[in-house]
C-alpha cells in the first residue's frame, strides 16, 4: 500500500462515523512522517544527503564525528566500532535501530545483548528494576522519563501501567480479533507517544517490557515506530524475531532431539528457540512440479472500461498451473510434507510471509473498504491455488453450516500457544444475533450506490463487518481449541483451512451489496477510441506462459536464547515462487489528443472459478498519447507487493553501517509476497 493512500483513508477516519482505530496522536505523527517522507523522495529533490559544511556549532560532530539528524552515516564510533547513545538518539537511523532493537531477544533481559553483541542498554536509576546489574563500561545508559521537568520514578510507571493492563490480560493470546486487547494496545501507543523526548519515550518502552506478554510488546514497538515523526517507517519482517509463530515444529527438531515436544516450544513466557535449516522431511505432493513447471496463456484482446473520475485502461490476462502433473522424484522434494491431496494448497496458507503479511495489515486495521478488498484478494489467490491443484472452490462456513458439524480438524503445530483445532461445532449463539443485522446492512448501505463514481456504503459496511461478525467468527472458531486455535490470532489464522471457509462466507456478503449496487453505464465502462492488446513475458521460456516452482527461501534469525549473546542463525524452509515476467501492453488510442489514463491489470483462470478468482495484478497511471502506446512494466512494480524483506539482523546492520537510504528509510515493507 503507497503511503499517499494510507493518508487519504486517515482523512476518510477522521471524517466517517465513530471507529475504534489508532488515536488522533498516531494519526497526526504518521501523517507528518509520510508527508515529510513523500516530499524527500520527490523526482525533483536532491537525495544526496547534504552534511552540514560548517561544523563548528554540531556538537554531535565535535564529540563523535557524526552529524546530528542525518542519515546514511556510519554509528559505530571509533576503533572498536561501538555504539554510543549519544549518536543514536541524535540521529534519524540511529533512533531507528534503538527501536528496532527492543524486537531483538524478546523473551531475554533488556540489558541483554543486541545488534551482534554492540548494544547493551541498561535503565537510569530512577527506572531499574531490583534485579538489573551494574551497567558494564561502554553500555549504553537510557535517559531518564520527564514531564513537565520532573523525573518520573518507577513505582509511579507501573502502577499507570497496571490501571492501562487488566491484570488477567497476559494470559491471552494477543489478538488483534478481540476489543479489548485493541484498546488496551491503543492506550498504550498513546501513552508511550505523549512522552516529551524520545529518550523518555524509548525509556518508557524499555522499563513496560517486562509486564507486557511478548506478542503486546511487539504491537506496541510496531505501532510507536509507525507513529513516531522523528523515526523511518522501514521495518524487520515479523518472522525473523518471533519464528516459532510461523515455523512448523519440524524445525527445531535439530536442538531438542528428535522428539519436539510442544512444551519445548516458544510460548507467551518461554524463550525464543534456535531452528535449523534443513526443512521437512516427507514425500512430493500430489499435483505439485518438483520442477519449474509451464502454463500457457494465450495473448487476450480485452474489453477497456471508463471510470467517471480518471480514464481507465483494463486488460485482462488469464494465466494458470497445469493441475494433476505428478512430481518425480528429486532430492528438494524432503522439503515437502504434506502427502494428501487435500492437503495440497498448504504451502499457500502455511507460508510466513504472507501470514506475516495478514498479521501486519491488521496491525494499522486502516478502514472497512481496506479489508474488503485485501481479504478478498487474498481469497482469491487462494481459490487460484485450489483450482490449479484440482481441489475446486471452497464451501462457505455460513449460518446454514454453523449448527453443523465441522467434520475436518486442524493442527497447526507452531509455538506452544497455539492449539490443534478438533473437529465439532461452534457456539454460534452471538454470531447469530450479528447477521441478520450485517445482511441488512448490505442491503441499505447499497441504496447510496455510487456518488461521483467513488462507492459511498462499502466503507462503512467493511467496518462494521470487520469489527463485528468477522471478529466473533474467528474467536468463536477460536475456542473449538479452548481459545488457544490459530483462528484467534492474525498471525496464524491463515494457516488453518476454514480461515477460507469463513472468509468466503464474509466476502459474500459484500458481493451480495455490490450486486444490489445500481448497474454501470455504457459511460461508465467505455473508453471509446481505445484498444488494448497485452501479453506476458517471462524472464525464460514461452511467451504468455506462467512458470513456478519450489525453491529454498532463507530467513535470517536474531538473538536466539538458547544461544551465546549477540548469536545469529539461517533458518531454510521450502516455499512456491515463480519466475519473474513483465507485461508487455499496446494500448492503441484514436483519441485526437493526450488522455490521462490508469491500466488495471488482472488475472483470471480460462475456465471455472465462478467470478470467486479475480486476482487484481497491477494497476498504474500513464499519459495516453494518440496512436500507439506501448507500455513493459515489470511485475514487481505493482504498488500493492511488499517492497522490501528485511530480517532484524539485517536491518540492524543496514542501519549501523549508514546504508540505508532515505527511499528504504521510508518504506515500511508491507505488501503482498512478492513470491506469491
Amino acid at each position: 500500500m503507497d503511503v499517499e493512500e494510507v493518508l487519504t483513508n486517515f482523512e476518510q477516519l477522521e471524517s466517517d462515523e465513530p471507529y475504534t482505530t489508532v488515536s488522533d496522536s498516531f494519526k497526526a505523527g504518521f501523517k507528518a512522517k509520510a508527508e515529510a517522507a513523500m516530499e524527500s523522495l520527490r523526482p525533483n529533490q536532491d537525495r544526496t544527503q547534504r552534511l552540514y559544511i560548517n561544523s563548528s556549532d554540531d556538537s554531535l560532530y565535535l564529540d563523535y564525528g557524526v552529524y546530528s539528524e542525518q542519515l546514511e552515516q556510519p554509528l559505530l564510533i571509533g576503533p572498536e566500532k561501538a555504539l554510543h547513545y549519544g549518536v543514536l538518539v541524535n540521529t534519524p537511523h540511529g533512533r531507528h535501530l534503538l527501536m528496532v532493537s527492543l524486537l531483538e531477544q524478546l523473551s531475554g533481559d533488556t540489558w541483554g545483548s543486541k545488534c551482534g553483541g554492540k548494544l547493551n542498554m541498561f535503565l537510569p536509576v530512577s527506572l531499574r528494576s531490583s534485579y538489573q546489574p551494574p551497567p558494564p563500561l561502554g553500555a549504553c545508559l537510557l535517559s531518564n522519563i520527564v514531564m513537565k521537568n520532573r523525573v518520573i520514578e518507577r513505582e509511579e510507571v507501573m502502577e499507570k501501567l497496571d490501571g492501562l493492563v487488566p491484570q488477567d490480560l497476559n494470559d491471552d493470546i494477543f489478538s488483534w480479533f478481540n476489543e479489548t486487547h485493541r484498546s488496551v494496545v491503543h492506550n498504550l501507543v498513546d501513552w508511550v507517544l505523549e512522552q516529551e523526548t524520545f529518550g523518555s519515550s524509548f525509556s518508557l518502552l524499555v522499563t513496560i517490557n517486562e509486564r507486557l506478554s511478548k506478542k503486546m510488546f511487539v504491537e506496541l514497538v510496531n505501532l510507536v515506530i509507525a507513529g513516531r515523526e522523528d523515526t523511518g517507517f522501514v521495518m524487520p519482517s515479523i518472522e525473523s524475531y518471533m519464528p516459532e509463530d510461523f515455523f512448523s515444529q519440524e524445525y527445531f527438531a535439530p536442538f531438542y532431539g528428535s522428539e519436539v515436544d510442544e512444551d519445548d516450544l516458544s510460548t507467551e513466557d518461554e524463550d525464543l528457540v534456535e531452528e535449523d535449516n534443513r526443512g521437512r522431511g516427507g514425500r512430493s505432493l500430489p499435483g505439485w512440479p518438483s520442477q519449474e513447471q509451464q502454463t500457457r496463456s494465450p495473448t487476450t484482446r480485452s474489453p477497456t472500461t471508463r471510470s467517471p473520475t480518471t480514464r481507465v485502461a483494463s486488460t485482462t490476462s488469464p494465466t494458470r498451473r497445469l493441475a494433476n502433473t505428478r512430481a518425480p522424484s528429486t532430492s528438494t522434494a524432503q522439503v515437502w510434507s504434506r502427502s494428501s491431496l487435500e492437503e495440497a494448497e498448504w504451502y499457500f496458507r502455511e507460508d510466513p510471509v504472507a501470514n506475516s503479511h495478514h498479521t501486519e495489515w491488521h496491525r494499522m486495521s486502516l478502514g472497512g473498504e481496506y479489508f474488503y478488498y485485501m481479504h478478498g484478494q487474498m481469497l482469491a489467490r487462494y481459490e487460484g491455488e485450489r483450482l490449479s491443484l484440482g481441489l475446486g472452490l471452497t464451501t462457505h462456513f455460513g449460518p446454514s453450516q454453523w449448527n453443523q458439524r465441522i467434520s475436518d480438524s486442524y493442527d497447526p503445530r507452531i509455538g506452544g500457544s497455539f492449539r490443534r483445532r478438533p473437529a465439532g461445532r461452534i457456539n454460534s449463539g452471538r454470531m447469530r444475533s450479528l447477521v441478520g443485522n450485517i445482511q441488512m446492512s448490505a442491503i441499505s448501505n447499497a441504496r447510496g450506490g455510487y456518488v461521483r463514481g467513488r462507492d459511498v456504503g462499502i466503507d462503512g459496511l467493511g467496518r462494521r463487518m470487520e469489527r463485528g461478525l468477522h471478529n466473533m467468527g474467528h474467536s468463536a472458531i477460536s475456542e473449538m481449541s479452548g481459545g488457544r486455535g490459530v483462528m484467534g490470532s492474525s498471525i496464524g489464522a491463515m494457516r488453518d483451512p476454514i480461515f477460507y471457509r469463513w472468509h468466503g462466507f464474509v466476502d459474500s456478503v459484500f458481493k451480495d451489496y455490490k450486486n444490489r449496487l445500481s448497474p454501470y453505464t455504457e459511460e461508465d465502462l467505455g473508453f471509446p477510441g481505445v484498444r488494448v492488446t497485452a501479453s506476458v513475458e517471462p524472464q525464460e521460456g514461452e511467451s504468455n506462459t506462467f512458470y513456478t516452482y519450489r525453491e529454498m527461501a532463507t530467513v535470517r534469525l536474531n538473538g536466539l536464547n538458547n544461544a551465546g549473546p549477540g548469536t545469529r542463525t539461517s533458518l531454510q524452509y521450502s516455499r512456491m515462487n515463480h519466475r519473474q515476467f513483465t507485461w508487455n501492453i499496446v494500448v492503441s488510442s484514436d483519441l485526437p489528443s493526450g488522455t490521462p489514463a490508469i491500466v488495471r491489470v488482472f488475472m483470471l483462470p480460462t475456465r471455472g472459478g465462478d467470478n470467486r478468482v479475480t486476482i487484481h495484478m497491477d494497476h498504474f497511471y500513464m499519459d495516453l498519447n494518440p496512436g500507439e502506446n506501448r507500455i513493459s512494466r515489470e511485475e514487481l512494480e505493482a504498488p500493492h507487493l511488499s517492497k522490501s524483506r528485511w530480517s532484524l539482523s539485517e536491518l540492524q546492520d543496514d542501519l549501523m553501517n549508514g546504508q540505508v537510504d532515505r527511499g528504504q528509510f521510508s518504506w515500511g515493507g508491507c505488501g503482498w509476497p512478492r513470491h506469491l
